[in-house]
């Protein structure tokens, strides 16, 4: 055989080893399932339940912003001739947290006084039996002294204000509702906040 032919040969025989894989290098390699973290939910501000208990939130109450302190905002639009939406808050600190439901009740009554300033608003408290559960509740209208400012601002002070509020003895400890505004539009929204709490129940 002469050189040349036996040149050719092995580089044939070259050729073909490195043509030749194994089968996993064939293949595209699979892809593979991305690990979503777990852990707890974070707050939202549309949330149906708290404490152990649930409730249905009215047609036409909107999550409104989420706030680090509430277990959800719910936002009720004005209606003609208010200056400013409604917002019913839900709060929830855990079991023997935010205080017994006499002082919650006296401290919101507290933040309203009669047209003159001065006075204390009437305010009316009731304590029934829904579903099981225990609620307080309160209305009260005025002018409203606990709107919330910035960090180190004074609260503002709003006239022809209302408050509808509850508190409910949940198994896993209070829950508050906080239903505040223009008086007009939480007048028209007695009956939603009536049928929310018809609504409570245990999870």
């Amino acid at each position: 055989m002469s050189c040349l032919a036996l040149a050719a040969l092995i580089a044939g025989q070259i050729g073909c080893k490195q043509n030749v894989g194994t089968p996993e290098a064939s293949q595209p390699a699979p892809q593979q399932t991305p690990v979503l973290p777990t852990g707890p939910a974070a707050p939202s501000s549309s949330a149906t339940e708290a404490g152990g208990i649930a409730w249905t939130v009215p047609t036409g109450w909107e999550p409104g912003p989420e706030h680090q302190m509430r277990i959800a905002t719910y936002r009720i639009h004005a209606i003609a001739g208010d200056p400013e939406d409604a917002e019913c808050a839900v709060y929830f600190f855990g079991t023997g947290q935010g205080g017994t439901v006499e002082a919650n009740l006296d401290r919101w009554k507290g933040q309203f006084t009669a047209p003159d300033g001065q006075s204390p608003a009437p305010a009316q408290i009731e304590k029934k039996v829904i579903g099981g559960l225990t609620v307080s509740t309160l209305a009260v209208s005025g002018t409203y002294g606990g709107a919330g400012g910035m960090m180190g601002q004074a609260p503002s002070i709003k006239s022809n204000f209302r408050m509808r509020a509850a508190i409910i003895e949940a198994p896993q400890g209070l829950v508050f509702f906080k239903l505040t505004g223009p008086l007009n539009t939480v007048a028209a929204s007695e009956n939603d906040f009536n049928a929310l709490l018809g609504s409570l129940h245990h999870q």
